[in-house]
């Protein structure tokens, strides 16, 4: 456990300006960007924007840059790969879990107290079809966060696993796989049979969300304990 622990006060202390300062500077200069656009134009019917997506994609980046940030200095110091995997998925989720309550936060208050920040703007309540529950929302929020970087993870962890050739060949191969899955539901028009299900069972959605992480998470181990440096 001491070990885990030095793993997350090495993430944390040396890494604080990316795991914290600079994904929400980011999103918060989108809003401000975009509230100044509110109160530019009045637009009658309000507005919704994408701006919050910046910290999923940044949770997604962060996954794939930490591993070269942190595991050869980690190993270098005699941490266990299985310490560091620990300590490093331990940060993730607090990170994730302090995100998801200040988003669910803003997306109440904007929802709920302010219609939009007085311009009916839609920044943080992007999954407005369920503003009156905001436990389904946090849980939302709490699981894309921890998807997006375990999503960035395994594939920073398959590239110390395989190196570059191997890389190549995973995404021709996945590549192919998505070229083929793509043409059938077009060829067979199944893109409106699956956007209606994904709208009339979210709970669903989110259960398979919660498998690829558990997934990703079991993988990225298994990559990382024969991972070479």
């Amino acid at each position: 456990m001491n070990r885990i622990s030095q793993v997350m006060q090495m993430q944390i202390k040396y890494n604080k300006l990316g795991w914290i300062i600079l994904p929400w500077g980011i999103l918060l200069s989108s809003f401000f960007i975009n509230l100044f656009i509110g109160f530019a134009s009045h637009p009658k019917n309000g507005f919704s924007s994408g701006g919050v997506s910046s910290l999923f994609v940044y949770m997604f980046v962060i996954g794939i840059a930490i591993l070269k940030q942190t595991f050869p200095f980690s190993l270098g110091l005699s941490i266990r790969r299985k310490d560091y995997y620990l300590g490093t998925l331990l940060v993730t989720l607090i990170v994730s879990l302090v995100s998801a309550i200040a988003l669910t936060m803003f997306s109440f208050i904007e929802s709920n107290l302010t219609d939009g920040w007085g311009y009916k703007l839609h920044f943080f309540s992007i999954l407005h079809f369920y503003d009156n529950n905001i436990l389904w929302q946090f849980g939302v929020f709490f699981i894309l966060l921890t998807q997006m970087f375990l999503f960035g993870f395994v594939l920073s962890s398959l590239y110390y696993r395989v190196g570059r050739n191997g890389m190549y060949v995973f995404f021709a191969v996945l590549g192919l796989i998505v070229t083929i899955l793509s043409y059938a539901c077009t060829y067979f028009h199944w893109w409106t049979d699956i956007f209606h299900w994904q709208a009339h069972n979210p709970n669903l959605v989110l259960l398979f969300i919660i498998l690829l992480d558990i997934a990703y998470a079991i993988i990225s181990y298994l990559l990382l304990r024969k991972a070479t440096v």
